[in-house]
């Protein structure tokens, strides 16, 4: 999805739906990955040694800034499958 996004963005194209999809769906990655890694290690996860607990805040951020999950969930309803305005 972001190298479609990409290829839209280089022709200059419309690429929001594109890009929002791909934002989320590697946001929703990452946390995946971080709490998968939490859960393998157990508490060990949790010192700094691991150094996995250390990235969950960053990877928290993906899904709130610069735009949140909701926000680019209601652009996908309203922009690519053509529901009604949500908010």
């Amino acid at each position: 999805m972001s190298r479609k996004a990409a290829w839209l963005f280089d022709r200059r194209q419309p690429c929001g739906g594109e890009s929002n999809m791909a934002k989320y769906a590697a946001a929703e990655a990452a946390l995946h990955a971080v709490d998968a890694s939490l859960q393998c290690f157990g508490g060990n996860g949790f010192t700094r040694e691991y150094g996995i607990f250390d990235i969950y805040p960053m990877v928290r951020l993906f899904k709130t800034a610069p735009l949140n999950s909701e926000m680019i969930l209601n652009f996908i309803g309203e922009h690519v499958l053509g529901m009604p305005r949500s908010y």
